[in-house]
């Protein structure tokens, strides 16, 4: 494509993710009035060759696959302001990490959306292809049926400056092999499985997957299962008789005493999953909490030339991203509006705080004739009076 043949036919574009360490950024759109997504570079990244390769190879590699399980690329653009840009198709659910964190996918729903990524992997590996990014992130479920879908193939991309310890975390379902840098096989798609189902087994959603995950997820590729299939038969396989009969032996008994028992395991399921809830809310508000000195530090005033107000937007988004599961729910949406607003708080007074610094150092040591006078004429000159004075004298400094 030319450069700067920019497309007109995506309107409304609207942001809705940006990476915290990576090179991209995602905004919904609309084209001939149907919602589609649209995944650009970041403005620092927008002229960087290697960046736009690979969003090239990114929509070259996914806009030749044809699996109900994939989400497809439809085109290859660029847009004003944005860049090249990748439209994917707009698909309504959310993440299947959103849905373990709140506990609103079932066991049963759990083991179907595995076993489909499972086909969509297959479908891949058969084409050669190996998904390199596979995490509960990057699996969407459908809110219609509950379906999965695959998005975002490709090696994670990372920003070499971005702080180590996070960035391991934020690469924890990553197999070991690509963040050595080496060649990669179907076998770190399997992997990168083992360490979702840990993930669901960690939020007691179901400790079944136990023994398939530790088998996924060795450190040594060759001790890994071989083929996505093996895993998918792992994780749908049928109990055994012996473990049929204990089990319908339990019920029996369970059975019996369910009108005693039912109503009290209910309510502690409950209160168990309110108090995970409660605690991933606490955890996710301190951590936005404590990352409001860095914010005032990175937007720190240095000049007054500089205007007070800034834009941070970028970081507002991620901010919104983090609390958006819990936005929904009544209980949480005040608590988590208010932590919003009380970092975007924290900023503005950091920025004004920094505005009267500078302000109150410069009248004191400013040679204009207005400010001296000023000076002079003060009986009392504290910093107080001082900053008073020299915000009625910084109109006219010109």
């Amino acid at each position: 494509m030319a450069e700067n043949n920019f497309s007109t036919d995506y309107t409304d574009l609207r942001p809705l993710h940006s990476s915290r360490y990576g090179n991209s950024r995602v905004y919904t759109a609309k084209f001939n009035g149907k919602k589609v997504i649209v995944k650009a570079l970041k403005p620092e990244c927008a002229a960087d060759a290697a960046c736009r390769a690979s969003l090239r190879q990114e929509y070259d590699t996914t806009s030749i696959l044809d699996n109900k399980y994939i989400r497809k690329a439809l085109d290859f653009v660029q847009i004003e302001g944005l860049g090249d840009c990748i439209i994917f198709e707009y698909i309504e659910g959310k993440s299947l990490a959103e849905h373990v964190r709140v506990g609103t996918l079932s066991e049963k729903q759990v083991k179907s959306v595995l076993a489909e990524v499972c086909e969509a992997l297959y479908y891949l590996h058969r084409n050669g292809i190996v998904h390199c990014n596979l995490s509960p992130e990057n699996i969407l479920v459908t809110a219609n049926d509950c379906r999965a879908r695959l998005i975002d193939l490709g090696v994670p991309e990372t920003k070499q400056d971005a702080d180590r310890e996070l960035l391991i975390k934020e690469m924890e379902f990553v197999a070991p092999e690509i963040i050595k840098g080496e060649d990669v096989d179907n076998r770190a798609d399997i992997y990168s499985l083992g360490k979702i189902m840990e993930f669901i087994g960690e939020r007691n959603i179901s400790k079944q997957f136990g023994a398939v995950a530790t088998h996924c997820t060795q450190f040594s590729r060759e001790q890994r299962y071989d083929n996505v299939s093996d895993v998918r038969s792992a994780i749908t396989k049928s109990h055994s008789i012996v473990k049929v009969a204990i089990v319908a032996a339990v019920l029996l008994i369970l059975g019996a005493l369910a009108f005693i028992y039912v109503p009290k395991i209910k309510a502690n399921v409950e209160k168990e999953r309110a108090e995970r809830l409660a605690h991933d809310f606490t955890r996710e508000v301190d951590k936005i909490q404590a990352g409001l000195p860095q914010l005032c530090e990175k937007y720190a005033m240095q000049s007054l030339d500089e205007p007070v107000a800034v834009d941070w937007s970028e970081d507002s988004l991620q901010l919104v991203e983090t609390l958006m599961p819990y936005l929904s729910m009544e209980e949480y949406k005040g608590k988590a509006l208010k932590a919003l607003e009380d970092q975007s708080a924290g900023i503005v007074n950091s920025r004004l705080d920094d505005f009267d610094r500078l302000l109150l150092t410069e009248f004191k040591t400013t040679t204009d004739t207005i400010a001296v006078k000023i000076r002079e004429g003060l009986p009392k000159a504290t910093d107080s009076v001082l900053l008073e004075e020299a915000k009625k004298w910084f109109p006219n400094r010109q």
